[in-house]
C-alpha cells in the first residue's frame, strides 16, 4: 500500500504534511468567525432590552415586534458579510464547511421549534427553546476550532434555559440578555483579538 501511494506520488511524509498544514490553516482562521458572534450577540441583546422597555416602561401591546424587525435586519446583514467573505476567499476550508452546515442547519430547527412553540400558545416556551439552541451551537462550534470560551458560553446557555423554563417572560428577556453577553459578545471579542494578534 505504502509503494502504491508513492508510486502515485504520495508518500506517507507528504499525507502528514498535509494533515498537519490543515491544522495549521485552522488554528490561523480560529477568529475568523467573529463579526457573525458580535452581530448577533449585540443584535439578540438590544431586543431583549427594548422589548422588556416596551413591557415594563411603555406598556406597548405589541412589545414582540422588535423580534421580527431587527431580527431580519440581522439575516440581512449576515448575508452581506457572508457574500463577502466568498468573494474575498479563494478556497473554502473544510472547518468552513462545517460551520456552515452547523449553522444553517441550527437556523431551520430554531425556525420550526419556534414556530410550533407559538401555535400551542406556550409563549413562555420561546425564549428558553431558543437559548437551549443558543448552547448547542456556541458548544459545537467552541469544540469544532476548540476554543474554551464558546464551549463555556454553551454551557451557561443551557443553564440560564434551564432557569428560565421557571420564569416569568419578564425575567427570560433578562436571561438571554446575559446569555448573548457571556455566550456571543464577550467570545465574540475575546475570537477579536485572536484575529488581530494572526494579521500581526
Amino acid at each position: 500500500m505504502e509503494t502504491k501511494n508513492e508510486s502515485m506520488g504520495f508518500s506517507h511524509e507528504d499525507g502528514l504534511k498535509t494533515i498537519y498544514a490543515m491544522i495549521a490553516s485552522t488554528k490561523s482562521t480560529i477568529g475568523e468567525n467573529y463579526l457573525f458572534y458580535l452581530l448577533w450577540g449585540y443584535l439578540v441583546g438590544l431586543v431583549c432590552i427594548l422589548e422588556y422597555a416596551l413591557i415594563r416602561v411603555v406598556n406597548y401591546e405589541q412589545h414582540y415586534i422588535v423580534w421580527p424587525v431587527l431580527m431580519g435586519l440581522g439575516m440581512v446583514l449576515s448575508g452581506v458579510l457572508t457574500l463577502r467573505r466568498q468573494k474575498a476567499s479563494t478556497h473554502k476550508s473544510f472547518i468552513g464547511n462545517i460551520m456552515g452546515y452547523l449553522w444553517g442547519g441550527w437556523f431551520f430547527s430554531l425556525v420550526i421549534i419556534l414556530f410550533f412553540a407559538t401555535q400551542v400558545q406556550n409563549y413562555n416556551l420561546v425564549l428558553p427553546l431558543t437559548m437551549v439552541m443558543y448552547g448547542m451551537g456556541i458548544f459545537i462550534s467552541g469544540g469544532v476550532i476548540n476554543y474554551r470560551p464558546l464551549i463555556i458560553g454553551g454551557i451557561i446557555s443551557w443553564i440560564a434555559a434551564l432557569v428560565s423554563f421557571f420564569q416569568p417572560y419578564l425575567v427570560q428577556l433578562l436571561l438571554m440578555t446575559i446569555t448573548v453577553v457571556v455566550s456571543y459578545i464577550i467570545p465574540g471579542h475575546m475570537l477579536r483579538s485572536v484575529a488581530k494578534q494572526q494579521r500581526s
